[in-house]
């Protein structure tokens, strides 16, 4: 786990123009939808922009980085050598999880600190909430972002395609700059129920209680409790699925062939 945290790290910080790019790319969207919000005088949704500008960050790193991370390894010969050390696949992926956290972490950082000294959005932050709020929102799309995995390593580039299908539309559903569940949102019910299947979405809805409207653990407890439940059955998921695709590869001795 150590060992592919650290090699996720160095490729993300150890590429100059994919730093500017990472941290470059929340940082626009995040002030764009501040100033749009400003000018249609919806001040108080400012920081609704910011915050999602920190979450599209680790958004964007779970599919590019994470979902097809193994597609990319298998491609150039590395998914070979996952499977024969002895280290379990879980770890594997649990270390590129983690090094993807910290990797996003400057940019988020650098989106909040950009946000507050342009717009001063109004903070009512309850911080325990925040912080218990905002670990489980990464472990349950980071969870996700292994399930994914899965399906890249089977389709190859057909599932490549999926990002572009899930990054925007997903982005909208979920609220990352606006509300999106609740009385505040713009969709109907149907929508919104199916959106709650999505991990950001209950994410974002707590994250935004928490920080802005002073709810409590006490109060967000259901999006805490969904949070984490989702976190654990994808994670269940994405061990199974790659143990039988693994399987499936080894009896079809397809394990090691590139997917054009």
């Amino acid at each position: 786990m150590k060992a592919r945290a650290l090699v996720r790290l160095w490729s993300i910080f150890g590429e100059p123009l994919w730093i500017v790019v990472s941290m470059g790319f929340p940082v626009l969207s995040s002030l764009a939808l501040s100033l749009l919000y400003y000018s249609i005088g919806a001040a108080s949704y400012v920081g609704f922009a910011v915050l999602g500008g920190v979450m599209v960050s680790f958004w964007g790193n779970v599919l590019w980085s994470m979902a097809s991370q193994f597609y990319w390894d298998k491609q150039e010969g590395l998914f070979e050598i996952y499977l024969t050390s002895p280290a379990p696949i879980s770890a594997i992926l649990i270390g590129m999880s983690v090094g993807g956290i910290i990797g996003t972490v400057p940019s988020a950082l650098i989106v909040t600190g950009i946000g507050w000294v342009l717009f001063h959005p109004a903070v009512n932050a309850v911080w325990g909430g925040v912080i218990l709020t905002f670990g489980l929102t990464l472990a349950s799309l980071y969870a996700m972002g292994m399930t994914l995995s899965s399906l890249y390593l089977a389709y190859g580039r057909e599932a490549e395609s999926l990002n572009e299908v899930l990054q925007e539309p997903v982005s909208m559903l979920s609220g990352l700059y606006f509300p999106s569940l609740g009385a505040r949102s713009p969709f109907p019910l149907a929508i919104q129920a199916a959106a709650s299947l999505i991990p950001l979405t209950i994410g974002m809805d707590a994250l935004r209680k928490t920080l802005f409207y002073g709810n409590d653990i006490w109060q967000v407890w259901p999006d805490l409790a969904i949070l984490g439940v989702m976190a654990v059955v994808l994670l269940f998921a994405s061990t199974y699925a790659l143990k039988y695709l693994e399987n499936v590869g080894r009896r079809d001795g397809t394990i090691g062939v590139r997917i054009r």
